[in-house]
């Protein structure tokens, strides 16, 4: 009986915790001055090549992003890499100018969660996150890939 009054407030504890962490609500959210202008759980688009080549795979924003009530554009993705000589990069279009490149992370850094804020270039842009992997050591017929997941575009007041 002891045993069990000291066991089960740290069970109850425990199980609690578990309920907590799994919940639907992300700790990590927008705050009031930010709205999400385009998500994409999972996958957004990879580079993948089977030998010793390099190639560049561009991922265009279906929509257009309508810019005219915010001050600031904030990018969160995750990205991962197999191979050396990889780039990710974050670029838009708008009606003044063409391949404004504002983001760009390479190599060893390019593996992990990347979240980047700039201001806004005009009312309306297209954007692209474009994928590029030159693998320099490789096998016959080896698999090599660069893929960005979770894209979040993000308007800020």
């Amino acid at each position: 009986m002891k045993y069990l009054k000291t066991i089960m407030p740290i069970l109850c504890t425990g199980l609690l915790f578990c309920f907590y962490s799994c919940s639907n609500e992300s700790p990590v959210g927008t705050s009031a001055d930010e709205t999400i202008l385009f998500e994409m759980h999972g996958l957004v688009d990879s580079a993948v090549v089977t030998g010793c080549y390099a190639y560049t795979h561009r991922y265009f924003v279906p929509d257009t992003l309508s810019l005219s009530s915010y001050s600031k554009i904030k990018v969160e993705f995750d990205g991962f890499s197999t191979s050396d000589h990889s780039t990710i990069s974050f670029l838009y279009n708008s009606i003044d100018s063409t391949n404004v490149e504002v983001f760009s992370v390479m190599n060893s850094d390019l593996n992990g969660y990347h979240s980047f804020s700039f201001d806004k270039p005009a009312n309306v842009i297209w954007a692209e996150l474009r994928l590029y992997l030159n693998p320099q050591v490789c096998g016959v017929n080896e698999f090599k890939y660069t893929r960005a997941r979770d894209l979040k575009i993000i308007g800020i007041k």
